[in-house]
């Protein structure tokens, strides 16, 4: 293969991914450094791309990449905070899955704080956005330009419909309290709340939901709130709920029969720290979580938790919508949601040793 078609075969691969639409064409200087060609050959590329008519150039000299290149094929953005977990995973294979159905693309982003210059650029330049929140608390700059942007955008694992955004969120603050009912039916009258999560408006509400559910029912508990600092990475995550734990136990401030955590990484490391100290979880006390990020059947013990739906299906309500060719405001609820929490009962409950 001769240089020019190597860089005209390079570029073309990435315009149909849409690679571009961010970052724009590198200069002819800049692809014939990459490529190892000279500038001449590197134009020589582009000028054939321009002819299969991928490309234009601006007045100015600037090269775009043309929109209607791939028949209306679209491609959204899916925004996530630079840290991993499961849950961001899951999301984003719905997206893919439901995009590849719809004969669309996805990009997925790194963004590492809510100035970050790629957020708005997306929001920008991609048909539509799927946008996962960091724990940080999000600037009302930055929520006054997601509302200009309508349908095309829709939030991720958090409620923004008082913003008039469509949100999806797969757990209901009042899913925590139907978990919270099954230690009730397991006779526990002491159960504390555990959280190592960064406190964002996900996480105050389960807390808020723990200490309702604790008024409601006149049981008593303590909450153990110990949170990471935002983008903190998943491995530190679970590091950080380990020693804490380890630290309660040491102090012996765990009265509890049973422990409310708020997320699995919380449940994960509290159950390490319990059984390193000599607890049986299940037996000793119980442990529970909001969201297993599909690992609570095959933990051990097992946990019992409300186990995360499928995405798929309230991904595919979202893109039909950012599909449509419609001009009318969208009908239904901004806010999509399950209807029931899908309750896993493990091996990490039993019935409260207290209980008559």
């Amino acid at each position: 293969m001769t240089k020019i078609k190597q860089i005209q075969s390079i570029l073309e691969r990435r315009i149909r991914h849409g690679d571009y639409l961010l970052t724009g064409l590198p200069a002819e200087r800049e692809l014939s450094r990459e490529v190892g060609a000279s500038r001449m050959t590197a134009r020589k590329a582009i000028e054939r791309l321009m002819e299969k008519g991928l490309l234009d150039r601006q007045p100015n000299g600037r090269l775009i990449v043309r929109r209607d290149i791939t028949e209306g094929l679209l491609t959204f953005a899916f925004l996530v905070p630079s840290t991993s977990s499961g849950n961001i995973e899951r999301w984003r294979l719905a997206i893919e899955t439901v995009a590849n159905e719809s004969h669309a693309r996805v990009r997925t982003i790194l963004y590492v704080h809510w100035d970050d210059p790629m957020l708005l650029e997306a929001i920008e330049n991609f048909d539509g956005v799927f946008l996962f929140p960091s724990g940080e608390e999000m600037p009302a700059r930055i929520i006054e330009r997601l509302q200009e942007t309508g349908r095309s955008l829709a939030i991720l694992d958090r409620d923004f419909t008082a913003y008039s955004i469509t949100s999806v969120c797969l757990f209901p603050p009042l899913f925590t309290q139907r978990l919270l009912d099954k230690l009730g039916e397991l006779g526990h009258q002491n159960v504390d709340c555990f959280n190592v999560q960064t406190v964002d408006p996900i996480i105050t509400s389960r807390i808020e939901q723990w200490d309702l559910w604790r008024a409601t029912h006149r049981i008593s508990g303590v909450i153990h709130n110990e949170p990471v600092q935002p983008y903190t990475p998943y491995e530190a995550q679970l590091t950080w709920a380990y020693s804490h734990m380890c630290k309660i136990l040491d102090k012996n401030n765990l009265k509890a029969t049973a422990l409310f955590c708020t997320t699995a990484i919380a449940a994960i490391g509290a159950i390490r720290a319990l059984r390193d100290k000599g607890m049986k979880v299940g037996e000793d006390i119980s442990v529970c979580t909001i969201n297993d990020e599909g690992l609570a059947r095959y933990l051990s013990p097992s946990l019992t938790c409300i186990e995360m739906p499928d995405p798929t299906p309230y991904i595919r309500m979202c893109i039909e919508r950012m599909q449509s060719t419609e001009n009318h405001e969208w009908i239904g609820s901004l806010l999509i949601q399950p209807s029931q929490p899908q309750l896993f009962i493990g091996e990490s409950t039993s019935p409260a040793r207290t209980a008559v």
